[in-house]
């Protein structure tokens, strides 16, 4: 069982991904609004790159709901820069997808990061979406299937990202107590970098570029939440360009 970690989305392009497993990782924050969403009754997730392309997905979408369908009309969410785009119903913040507003609907949704990581997955095995709050049940699941694993970490504006390091290095590590593992030298950095944190994520989180930038624009409650391991036990899959549980 292989295991690789990529460090920008972009690398995504030069390597070959057909049979592999990919595992998408956007800690702060996209990755844990998918999980919070879905873990709370959303029904379906279409993740799209940009705006524009949000806004013109969601109309689209529209026109195929009929009068008898008024309880699945379609939302649309996401942010730039970490603040909720004008005019959308939600942010980027796991904390507004509430059973209330998100159960039985269907989400349009558009990150600065996670959402453009996800379009560069090219016909590999399958792709998870994974984050701190689901970790435990991405582990097990991972350690099942025994395929070679690449974690695609989404980084901020395709740098690399503490907090998306920690994530995977925790995954990797549950994956090594059962499984015989071969690890690519960034697999084994980010188990480093795990361990360093390893009972005190939050830290970690608070300690990445993005967590002090998340803190300074007042969103400090945010990393508490998504530092919660395992709380989750939900596996996202995105598959012909929609997001829903595994």
């Amino acid at each position: 069982m292989h295991i690789d970690v990529i460090l920008y989305p972009s690398e995504l392009k030069r390597i070959n991904q057909k049979g592999k497993t990919i595992v998408v990782i956007d800690v702060l924050r996209g990755s844990s609004t998918i999980i919070h969403a879905l873990a709370h009754g959303c029904k379906e997730i279409y993740p799209v790159p940009n705006v524009k392309t949000a806004w013109q997905k969601r109309k689209a979408l529209n026109l195929t709901i009929t009068h008898n369908q008024k309880n699945k009309y379609v939302l649309i969410g996401g942010e730039r820069n970490g603040f909720k785009v004008k005019g959308f119903d939600l942010g980027n913040s796991p904390q507004e997808y509430t059973a209330e507003k998100i159960a039985g609907k269907t989400l349009v949704f558009t990150t600065t990061n996670c959402t453009k990581t996800l379009k560069l997955c090219k016909n590999p095995n399958e792709v998870l979406i994974c984050a701190f709050l689901n970790a435990n049940a991405v582990s097990k699941y991972l350690a099942s299937k025994k395929r070679d694993i690449i974690f695609a970490l989404s980084g901020r504006n395709n740098t690399y990202s503490t907090e998306d390091m920690i994530c995977a290095g925790m995954v990797i590590n549950e994956i090594s107590k059962s499984c015989k593992v071969l690890l690519s030298d960034t697999a084994i950095s980010a188990k480093i970098i795990y361990n360093h944190y390893k009972g005190h994520i939050r830290k970690g989180l608070l300690d990445s570029f993005h967590g002090q930038y998340l803190k300074i624009i007042g969103m400090e409650d945010d990393i508490i939440l998504c530092a919660k391991a395992g709380k989750f036990d939900i596996i996202p899959r995105y598959s012909n360009g929609l997001i829903s549980l595994y």
